[in-house]
């Protein structure tokens, strides 16, 4: 029992080296995956643009918004933190204007309303 906690502590095991353990390589997360707020955006905009002359679209729409946008400022800030270390710059820059933008486009939409 003894030999194998001594094991588990030596440089070629998974919490030293060249970042390899049993399971491969250790990879971060895909700057990708912080478009989830998408998911309350895009609906949103559908239904100001398919709606929006109707009182249940546009409370429906500030109810998404009200989610939507502080969690797509969350996900620009993460996402402008992997690209300063320089993680999948061009995927960063795709999900920073994608968000950006989404959110824009629905407070605008929202505003002028």
């Amino acid at each position: 029992m003894r030999d194998r906690v001594a094991d588990h502590g030596t440089a070629s095991g998974p919490k030293g080296g060249d970042g390899t353990g049993p399971g491969g390589p250790v990879r971060g997360a895909s700057v990708g995956g912080n478009t989830w707020p998408v998911l309350f955006l895009g609906p949103a905009l559908a239904l100001l643009r398919f709606f929006g002359e109707q009182t249940w679209a546009y409370r429906s729409a500030v109810a998404l918004a009200a989610v939507g946008v502080p969690a797509a400022a969350v996900g620009i800030a993460v996402t402008v933190r992997a690209l300063a270390r320089g993680r999948q710059p061009l995927v960063a820059l795709w999900v920073i204007g994608l968000l950006a933008g989404g959110s824009w486009v629905l407070l605008h939409r929202l505003v002028s309303a």
